[in-house]
């Protein structure tokens, strides 16, 4: 796994925290609203701000960067429905560490075009709905830990 050492954050409210746990369970903002009692742009908003204080604004790196930080607290482990090989394994952490396609598939050591159908295959093999709940299960898993940062968003 990557070390990186951790980009500095802004903690997150009650409320940003509840949000972010919705995320991380894979609902749509609509699922996610509606469950918190919030309207869709409420819900939105606080997505929005969740990133700009974590520094990621893919949904991916949220939840990442919620565990990393404390402010998400990990899952309870799971054990994995299957066996994960090194390559799904290398695939779930580019997907937990980066912010484009071009470098999520350079640190799997895929083709970029092969990317979707190769994330579409893990998230099935996983559970997953989404990529926001395959980085949830893989801390789960164990695939993933905290000491895997992502690098802040680019501006």
């Amino acid at each position: 796994m990557t070390q990186r050492s951790a980009p500095v954050i802004t903690p997150l409210t009650a409320t940003e925290r509840r949000v972010l746990e919705e995320i991380s369970l894979g609902h749509a903002p609509a699922v996610g609203s509606s469950n918190l009692k919030m309207a869709p742009g409420t819900f939105n908003r606080h997505s929005t701000q969740i990133g700009h204080k974590l520094q990621a604004r893919k949904p991916t790196l949220k939840v990442q960067m919620g565990f990393v930080s404390g402010e998400l607290p990990l899952p309870e482990p799971l054990s994995a429905p299957v066996p994960f090989d090194e390559q799904e394994r290398l695939l779930w952490q580019a997907h937990a560490l980066h912010h484009t396609a071009a470098a999520i598939a350079k640190h799997a050591r895929i083709d970029q075009f092969d990317l979707a159908g190769a994330t579409a295959r893990l998230m099935a093999k996983a559970g997953a709905g989404n990529e926001a709940h395959l980085i949830r299960l893989g801390h789960a898993y164990g695939v993933l830990t905290t000491t895997d940062v992502p690098t802040p968003s680019p501006t």
